[in-house]
């Protein structure tokens, strides 16, 4: 019944449950104040479901939060990728500016860089 419950999910079946939680409660403290509950009395089940959708709430909401880093992580690197590629196309066109004959190599790095900006 207790399997993969932090203490945190314990604190919101008491509260849910019209319990009052005290800083000081311990893990022990917390289960003897559920199972002594009316409801787990008259509905243990009820109680048990209850449990696990806390766990499943608390799992779901860190999976929904590793997800956004994941997203900001990649956006990070997408963005440190075309700051990179902005700062080689400069120095291209410095490059350029002393080599007038290497103009054909910069329409297609351009069309390039377009393409990923695009994507």
């Amino acid at each position: 019944m207790y399997k993969n419950a932090l203490k945190e999910d314990l604190k919101r079946v008491v509260e849910k449950l019209d319990g009052i939680v005290e800083s000081t409660d311990t893990i022990v403290k917390l289960k003897t104040k559920i199972e002594n509950s009316s409801t787990f009395e008259s509905d243990p089940d009820f109680v048990k479901t209850l449990i696990q959708n806390c766990i499943d709430e608390r799992v779901s909401q860190n999976e929904r939060e590793v997800t956004s880093e994941q997203k900001i992580e990649l956006a990070k690197l997408q963005l440190a990728k075309l700051e990179k590629e902005i700062e080689l196309q400069l120095a291209k066109n410095k490059a350029l500016s002393l080599n007038p004959a290497a103009k054909v190599e910069e329409k297609q790095f351009e069309t390039n860089i377009e393409n990923m900006i695009k994507v």
